[in-house]
């Protein structure tokens, strides 16, 4: 390689760190502006809900002050614990003529969605990948070589 080549790629990897590190700062922008948002909508909760806490409106086996509440809006209040869609052109995007790992390509992913997800999140985003890459090479749109760990995965060459 020459010293254009190498001065290149590295020009383009730290691009592609700057974006990550935008990327993240960013997703913990929206974080903590939302966990704000909901710390001053529980203030005003607090208020309204110490005035209706009377000992009648209490149910038996429930504290002051406490609601119940559906499973939707608990993950709504812990800042959407889901992730987004990455459906159709999202992991065929991942995949390059350079032959990728799995776990390549999980990387890859983590990165594009814009905040660092939890232990729980990459497990969901793990098994949606291996179900799309599975399906993917089935519909030949990519093309893998190897097994195991030494299994790549990359998109054909063009005809």
């Amino acid at each position: 390689m020459s010293n254009l080549e190498n001065a290149k790629a590295a020009i383009e990897a730290e691009i592609i760190h700057a974006k990550e590190g935008f990327a993240f700062y960013a997703s913990r922008v929206k974080a903590l502006e939302r966990t704000l948002l909901q710390l001053s909508n529980l203030g005003a909760e607090e208020g309204a809900a110490s005035e209706a806490a009377t000992p009648t409106a209490i149910k038996r086996g429930q504290k002051a002050g406490t609601k119940k509440s559906s499973k939707k809006a608990k993950g709504a209040q812990a800042g959407g614990n889901e992730l987004p869609f990455t459906g159709k052109d999202f992991w065929p995007d991942l995949v390059t003529a350079e032959p990728r790992s799995a776990s390549e390509i999980l990387q890859a992913a983590i990165g594009r969605l814009g905040f660092t997800p939890t232990k729980e999140q990459v497990q969901k985003l793990t098994g949606r990948m291996i179900f799309a890459i599975n399906s993917l090479v089935k519909a030949n749109v990519i093309q893998d070589s190897g097994k195991g760990r030494e299994r790549r995965f990359f998109k054909p060459a063009a005809k």
